[in-house]
């Protein structure tokens, strides 16, 4: 009888065990992508609803809200918030969304952190050096000299900014602000964040090569992010390590595509806001890992201007947070450096 009974037990555990596997709803992998900040973004998520009506509705939601953060951010748009604070002189505070206000909080801490080697007031060098709104992107045949640079400096300075009682106050009526080298960060956050609230907890998040990942691929695998070799000049070549992110943002920013050339010296496109003149650290790439992407971004920047030594401090005592630097010794000859806690496969 006992037998029986065991028997009987075991019958029933294994069809509710094979109904349970039936059961299982099979993962997708949907793909969403658009254009946003000038650039254009990439979304990855693993679902078992692959419906065109869920996948228009969370397209349209994203579009949402990467419009708004456009109006919020962008110096393209003439009526954005940013805008309309860079074309004002007043000198009273001023009321500003809380994504904006985030976003400069959080420039202004690292601005602090690097001791002005990342500096969101440098708008009158970044038109001064051809990288303005509009413009086309570095010099052709003009140096600036050292006075343009000196009148541009007069009217920068992150301590010049200031958030008092969640409001944004010039010190100087003619300062401007751009967040290029934090929005897209933010932007990824922001997405993220939403996809979060949907209860999508497996995706890859990317604008403008800004990225941040949660959870695994469709192949239950970590998501591979690849960093790129400035001696690439093919795909084959071009892609030779590779991150795993899980929860972790990553972005990289590098000197190795956008340069420009006066009197065949090669000049950076980024303006370290301190001396007025492009970068010159020989650091072609740096990429940094960290868990808000709003901060990989910003860092980004910061440790090409910084230099290897100084930004490899930084990133050893800032939490949670890696680096991995490509650095040129001399034409097409570079060498690898990265902090103490960065895991990264050569492809």
């Amino acid at each position: 009888m006992k037998i029986i009974e065991m028997k009987k037990k075991l019958i029933a555990n294994l069809i509710i065990f094979i109904f349970c596997i039936s059961c299982e709803q099979t993962q997708y992998q949907i793909e969403l992508t658009g254009f946003t900040m000038g650039t254009t973004y990439n979304i990855k998520m693993v679902t078992n609803n692959v419906e065109t009506s869920y996948k228009t509705n969370l397209n349209n939601q994203i579009d949402s809200i990467l419009h708004s953060i456009n109006k919020q951010m962008s110096t393209y748009l003439y009526d954005s918030e940013i805008s309309t604070f860079n074309n004002s002189e007043l000198i009273t505070p001023v009321n500003i969304s809380k994504e904006f206000l985030y976003v400069v909080k959080r420039a202004l801490h690292w601005a602090k952190k690097t001791d002005g080697a990342f500096d969101i007031t440098l708008v009158p060098l970044l038109y001064l050096w051809g990288f303005g709104p509009g413009q086309k992107g570095g010099l052709t045949d003009v140096f600036p000299d050292e006075e343009s640079i000196n009148k541009r400096k007069i009217h920068m300075g992150y301590n010049k900014l200031m958030i008092k009682n969640n409001q944004l106050v010039k010190k100087d009526p003619y300062i401007k602000i751009d967040l290029n080298a934090i929005a897209k960060g933010f932007g990824v956050d922001a997405i993220s964040d939403f996809l979060q609230s949907k209860e999508i907890n497996n995706y890859m998040v990317e604008i403008g090569g800004e990225i941040r990942c949660s959870g695994l691929n469709r192949k239950n695998k970590a998501w591979m992010i690849a960093i790129e070799n400035p001696e690439g000049d093919d795909l084959k070549n071009t892609i030779r390590w590779a991150v795993a992110l899980n929860n972790m943002s990553m972005a990289t920013s590098g000197d190795y595509r956008n340069y420009f050339e006066i009197d065949n010296e090669r000049y950076s496109h980024e303006i370290d806001p301190r001396s007025g003149y492009p970068a010159k650290t020989n650091i072609a790439s740096a990429t940094v890992i960290s868990p808000k992407c709003v901060d990989a971004d910003a860092l980004a920047t910061a440790l090409i201007i910084l230099g290897k030594d100084k930004a490899i401090q930084l990133i050893e005592n800032t939490n949670n947070t890696e680096a991995f630097l490509i650095i040129r010794k001399e034409k097409d000859v570079y060498e690898t450096v990265r902090t103490s806690g960065m895991k990264i496969e050569e492809m």
